[in-house]
């Protein structure tokens, strides 16, 4: 778990890491164990629906998938070496780089897709025109909107600085909440300053998803773990 923690803070939002809980704990219980652990806060995300099948019997067991969804490795993470990184790394210049297959006309608008440049990305491809610049148009579109998504699932879910970073504007009055998670996270997870503090913005940001989180880890200050 460490470990990933530090891919994630080294290599930050080009790397996504999910942990998954399978050996039956509660949602509480894992979640009261995690923050207790220090290991929250940051912008992984946590889940006990497995987005893969398992190989093994052994934990921990991590998986790397590739900018298309492929799964590249698999297995105990101390069998892995360096090649985990090298993998890590390959990724995401792929993922700063038109796809290999692009018409070399479209390659600069895939570019600029790339580094976030949408309406450029997009200007480009209607000064090419044609077929293959429509195709390539659509994928941007089809992208962002992928994007917006996402960035609403994770406000809903309580994910705010996450949302913030891909769409500013969708988080407006609930500022504060994620320095409380990331505060909390690495300093004194469940003190009871930050629990009020929690419970306080649960109260004052009532009936959005923003409030249950918040109102979720004050429950979760109160959950009694097995030694």
């Amino acid at each position: 778990m460490p470990s990933a923690l530090k891919l994630q803070e080294k290599y930050g939002d080009a790397l996504a890491v999910i942990f998954v809980e399978c050996q039956g704990a509660s949602r509480d219980q894992y979640e009261a164990f995690a923050w207790k652990s220090k290991w929250m806060g940051g912008p992984s995300l946590w889940t006990e629906e497995r987005p893969f099948a398992t190989i093994g019997n052994g934990l921990p067991e991590t998986a790397l998938l590739g900018v298309d969804g492929t799964i590249l490795l698999q297995g105990y993470p101390g069998d892995f070496g360096k090649k985990l990184e090298e993998h890590i790394e390959a990724e995401i210049k792929k993922g700063k780089d038109a796809p290999a297959d692009a018409p070399a006309g479209l390659r600069p608008a895939w570019k600029l897709y790339r580094k976030g440049e949408i309406a450029a990305a997009i200007a480009e491809c209607d000064k090419i025109g044609g077929d293959e610049a429509a195709a390539a148009r659509a994928e941007f579109v089809k992208g962002t909107t992928q994007r917006v998504a996402r960035a609403e699932w994770l406000l809903d879910n309580g994910y705010v600085a996450e949302a913030e970073k891909l769409v500013s504007d969708l988080a407006k009055g609930t500022q504060g909440v994620a320095d409380l998670e990331s505060a909390v996270a690495k300093k004194k997870p469940f003190e009871p300053a930050n629990v009020k503090k929690a419970a306080a913005l649960a109260d004052k940001f009532a009936g959005t998803k923003t409030a249950e989180r918040a109102r979720r880890f004050a429950d979760l200050a109160a959950v009694k773990l097995s030694s």
